[in-house]
C-alpha cells in the first residue's frame, strides 16, 4: 500500500474498524468506510468512484463485495482482505501478524483528504464526502474540549453506542475520545439494554454517547439496576431529533441529563451540541463548537434576526473539501464559503440552535438518511420494476420510514413477498420501503414524471 491508496472498510466489528483505520492513516492512505449491510448496486457505485486499491470486510460480506466489484467491471480487481475470520483464497488480517511492523508514520498535511464518506443521495446516487486530517482534527479537538475537563481525564470513561462506520459514531465515539486520551468502551449497536447495564457496573462509565433509540432500550435495564448510573455525568445523542417524553424519564426516573447535538457528514460530523461549558437549553441543539460559525438565511440568501426560520449555513475548520469527483456540485453545495445544509432551524439571542425541518428530499429513518432519487434508481435495478415513486412517511412507534408505489413492467406478476426478497438481497435495510403499493403496468396512453399523468 502507498500514500492517497483508498481503502475500502466495510465491517461491524468495532475493535477491528478501529484498528484499521488507525493503520490506514498512519501510513496516508484514504480510508472509505461503507455500510457492511449494503447491497452490491450501492457498493458498485462507490467503487466505481473511489477505484480502492484494498477492500477490508467481514466473511459474511464477501461475496456481496466480489459482486459490486463484477457490476463495476474494472481492471485490475482490488485486492481483498477479510477481517474476522479465513476465507477461501482471500488473506486475513491476522496473518499480518507474521509480519514486519511498520515503524513509519506518514506525515499528512491538514488539507489532504483522510476519508471519503458518501453522503446526500439528492440526485440519485450518493456523493462521496472528502473529509480531511484536518476537518477530522479540528472537529475533534473542539468536542473533546466540550466534553471532558482539563486535567480531570484520567477519571472519565466513555461508552460509545455507535457503528464506527457512520461519521457520527467514528468522530464522537472513537477520535474524540482518543483526542481527550479518555479510555472508550466500543460497544456498537447490537448489544441488548442489559448487557450494556452489565458492562457499566463493571467498567463505571462516566459519559455515554449513543442514538434515541438505543437509549429508549436502556430505561429499564438502567432503571432497575440504579447503581450503574452513579459515575453518568452526561449522556450525548445525535443522528435524529430525541423526544421530549425520553428526556424527561430520563431526568425524572434516572436523575440523567441527555445532551442533544447536531452535525452532519460535510462538517465530520459536528456542528452544534449542549456541550458540559455551558447550561444545556432543552429542546435545542446547542451552540456551534468553537471550531465553526453558524448563521440563517431566508430565501434570498440574506441572514435573519434571531428567532426567525431559515435555512442552516456552516463554515469553519472542520468541514470537508468538496465532493469526489463533483466540482459543480460542491460549488452549488456553498455560497461565500458558507455550507448549505439544506436543514431549516433558527437561532436564538445565545446562539442556540434549534432545528425546524429539512429543505432537502430526505427521509430521516433512525438517524440513517435515505434519499427517495436513490432508492428509486436501486429499485429499477428489479427486473419487474418499470419505476418507482419513493416517498417518506411517519409512523406512530418508529417516526420516519420509507413508502412508496411500484409499478410493474407488462407481463409481470411481481407480489410483495418477491418484492421484499429482492430488496432484502440488494438494498440497505433502512432504505427498504416499509409500505408499498404495487401497480399493475400502465395502459401504453399514461406516462409517469413523479405523479401519474395522462399524456395530452
Amino acid at each position: 500500500m502507498e500514500r492517497n491508496d483508498r481503502v475500502v472498510l466495510s465491517s461491524v466489528d468495532p475493535l477491528g474498524y478501529a484498528t484499521v483505520s488507525l493503520a490506514v492513516f498512519r501510513f496516508g492512505a484514504v480510508l472509505v468506510p461503507v455500510n457492511p449491510r449494503m447491497g452490491p448496486y450501492e457498493l458498485a457505485h462507490i467503487l466505481s468512484e473511489t477505484r480502492p486499491r484494498l477492500v477490508i470486510c467481514n466473511a459474511a460480506t464477501l461475496q456481496t463485495m466480489l459482486k459490486a466489484c463484477d457490476l463495476v467491471q474494472r481492471a485490475p480487481l482490488p485486492l481483498f482482505m477479510t477481517l474476522d475470520e479465513k476465507a477461501s483464497s482471500i488473506p486475513f488480517a491476522e496473518e499480518l501478524a507474521l509480519s514486519e511492523p511498520l515503524l513509519h508514520c506518514e506525515k499528512m498535511a491538514a488539507d489532504e483528504t483522510a476519508m471519503i464518506v458518501y453522503t446526500a443521495a439528492m440526485d440519485g446516487y450518493p456523493l462521496g464526502a472528502q473529509l480531511t486530517h484536518g476537518s477530522l482534527f479540528y472537529d475533534s479537538v473542539s468536542f473533546a474540549s466540550q466534553s471532558f475537563e482539563e486535567g480531570g481525564t484520567d477519571s472519565e470513561t466513555l461508552f460509545s453506542l455507535l457503528p464506527l462506520f457512520h461519521s457520527y459514531g467514528f468522530t464522537n465515539g472513537f477520535l474524540v475520545p482518543l483526542t481527550a486520551g479518555v479510555p472508550c468502551i466500543l460497544l456498537g449497536t447490537s448489544m441488548r439494554g442489559r448487557a450494556v447495564a452489565d458492562l457499566m457496573a463493571h467498567y463505571k462509565p462516566t459519559q455515554i454517547i449513543s442514538v434515541p433509540a438505543i437509549f429508549h432500550g436502556l430505561v429499564k435495564p438502567l432503571f432497575e439496576r440504579p447503581e450503574c448510573c452513579h459515575r453518568i455525568r452526561n449522556l450525548t445523542s445525535g443522528g435524529i431529533g430525541i423526544s421530549g417524553k425520553l428526556l424527561d424519564v430520563y431526568q425524572e426516573k434516572l436523575g440523567l441529563t441527555i445532551s442533544e447535538g447536531y452535525g452532519l457528514t460535510e462538517a465530520s460530523p459536528v456542528v452544534t451540541w449542549n456541550g458540559l461549558d455551558r447550561p444545556p437549553k432543552f429542546g435545542t441543539v446547542g451552540p456551534p463548537l468553537s471550531c465553526c460559525q453558524v448563521k440563517i438565511v431566508g430565501d434570498q440568501g440574506e441572514e435573519v434576526s434571531p428567532g426567525k426560520e431559515g435555512e442552516v449555513l456552516v463554515k469553519g475548520s472542520n468541514l470537508f473539501s468538496g465532493y469526489l469527483n463533483r466540482p459543480g456540485q460542491t460549488r452549488k453545495s456553498f455560497v461565500d464559503g458558507w455550507f448549505r445544509t439544506g436543514d431549516l432551524g433558527r437561532l436564538d439571542t445565545e446562539g442556540y440552535l434549534t432545528l425546524t425541518g429539512i429543505k432537502k428530499d430526505m427521509i430521516n429513518v433512525f438517524g440513517l438518511k435515505a434519499y427517495p432519487k436513490e432508492i428509486e434508481k436501486l429499485l429499477k435495478h428489479q427486473p419487474d420494476i418499470a419505476s418507482a415513486t419513493i416517498r417518506g412517511e411517519w409512523h406512530q412507534r418508529d417516526g420516519e420510514i420509507v413508502a412508496g408505489d411500484i409499478y410493474l413492467r407488462p407481463g409481470s406478476t411481481m407480489n410483495e413477498k418477491i418484492f421484499f426478497d429482492w430488496c432484502r438481497r440488494h438494498i440497505s435495510p433502512y432504505k427498504i420501503p416499509r409500505s408499498i403499493r404495487i401497480h399493475s403496468p400502465l395502459p401504453a396512453s399514461f406516462s409517469r414524471t413523479g405523479n401519474r399523468q395522462e399524456e395530452e
